[in-house]
């Protein structure tokens, strides 16, 4: 696996890494001059870390030493710490906080946590999810280590903030397969107490019996793209953020996946097995025009804007 660089009206196509070891899942700083990926430094994928590239000189930085599994990196607002999940070996998963600028990565999660959900815009949360049976659920955490809340009590994932930070989407399976739910950043505390209604405070977007993933907000809040099996397969939908207007967008019988906003919310890359191998794919936010922005034997996954 390597990382490409791609204009996305369909221009050159150039290789960011080109090693014999595997680089994928890249992540783009807010200020796009950064991307943060992972690399795979063993067959096995047993020891994972995380570099960071400069766009423009080329330079690339390991974030992460020694060996272990070091997934889900997210960027903060200004482009100078990383979040990620950290799995050392004989040790549980932890979230740490990694600034680029000092060589420091404190430990930010008191919970074994699985994977980092998001940072949000404003940089005062970091949120995270934890399988752990004392704890399972979504976390939120101030970077800085201070201030940490159990805001679902689950078996809930992939949590994102909406732009201006009000409202926190995520997966969950507490109706008997992944839907997609919302809750409201005011009314987070006490929703895990053992005497709170498990209705108080979430709102289910989704209510289909196949399974809804990868979720992606619009940058303007209003909308949000997710990928739903509710048809038999994989395919791309939006809908408004509060569940309504749930419109199917890809019209395949392959499966399409990981759909990205553009940064201006005009369009939509995805990645699509429509010729037996993953390639990306942009759309506009309608569903149309849609484009071939790959077109290889191999497989290419995680478009990133």
């Amino acid at each position: 696996w390597d990382i490409y660089y791609s204009d996305p009206n369909g221009g050159e196509q150039i290789n960011l890494t080109d090693s014999p070891i595997a680089e994928e899942n890249p992540v783009l700083s807010p200020d796009r001059k950064l991307i943060a990926f992972s690399v795979s430094k063993d067959s096995k994928d047993l020891n994972v870390g995380i570099e960071v590239m400069n766009l423009k000189e080329g330079e690339k930085i390991s974030v992460t030493t020694g060996l272990g599994t070091y997934v889900t990196p997210h960027w903060s607002p200004d482009s100078s710490r990383l979040a990620y999940a950290a799995a050392q070996p004989g040790k549980e998963s932890y979230v740490l906080v990694s600034d680029l600028t000092q060589s420091l990565s404190p430990r930010l999660s008191d919970v074994p946590s699985d994977e980092v959900g998001d940072w949000s815009s404003d940089g005062n949360s970091v949120v995270f999810s934890s399988s752990n049976p004392l704890k399972p659920g979504i976390h939120d955490r101030n970077p800085d280590g201070v201030n940490q809340r159990q805001v679902s009590c689950g078996n809930d994932t992939d949590a994102r903030w909406s732009p201006d930070n009000k409202k926190l989407a995520f997966i969950s399976d507490r109706t008997g397969n992944q839907d997609i739910y919302v809750v409201e950043k005011e009314v987070e505390d006490g929703l895990c107490e053992s005497d709170a209604d498990p209705k108080l405070g979430f709102h289910q977007l989704t209510d289909t019996e196949g399974n809804e993933s990868d979720i992606s907000w619009s940058p303007d809040g209003r909308q949000i793209l997710f990928v739903s099996e509710r048809d038999g397969n994989s395919e791309i939908y939006v809908m408004d953020s509060s569940g309504n207007n749930q419109v199917r967008l890809t019209q395949n019988d392959k499966t399409d996946k990981q759909p990205v906003w553009s940064p201006d919310g005009k369009n939509i890359a995805f990645v699509s097995d429509l010729d037996g191998d993953y390639d990306i794919f942009i759309m506009n936010n309608k569903g149309e025009d849609q484009k071939r922005l790959t077109n290889n034997d191999a497989s290419d996954l995680n478009p990133s804007w």
